[in-house]
């Protein structure tokens, strides 16, 4: 297991803990469960980009500029959004008796693999021999 992959699944556990704690929050204040699981989602997708940008891959020269990989990590996290919330949907269904923030947790898992796998490739790859105008900081 790469290092790397460590710290994108601790990034990825931190997620889950604001995934879950917004969506508990959410539902405390009356929000329906199905309009607070993709606020949670999302909640989650801002704080998982910018812990992975600034800590996860923080050895790496990424390529890119910094708003273009936040703007592929949030596209890569709208399948993961998709996937986790017709998950929570479809578990919602099946198990109507099961606690929703349970439900919640169990939706989460179906995504991490593709998740990392797409954002490690794409998102947060390294430089190679792009042009020059395409590295972070503009320099020639």
């Amino acid at each position: 297991m790469s290092r790397t992959f460590i710290k994108f699944a601790l990034t990825g556990l931190s997620g889950v803990f604001v995934n879950l704690g917004s969506f508990q929050l959410l539902l405390n204040l009356g929000v329906h469960k199905l309009l607070a699981s993709p606020i949670a989602i999302e909640l989650s997708i801002i704080s998982n980009f910018l812990l992975n940008n600034y800590w996860t891959f923080r050895d790496r020269a990424l390529a890119g500029r910094k708003r273009d990989r936040g703007l592929k990590f949030n596209l890569v996290s709208l399948v993961t959004l998709v996937l986790s919330y017709g998950t929570f949907v479809l578990l919602s269904f099946l198990f109507p008796a099961v606690q929703s923030v349970i439900l919640q947790g169990c939706a989460i898992a179906p995504a991490t693999l593709f998740n990392y796998f797409i954002n490690s490739l794409w998102t947060f790859r390294e430089m190679t021999d792009e042009r020059p105008e395409e590295q972070e900081d503009g320099t020639q």
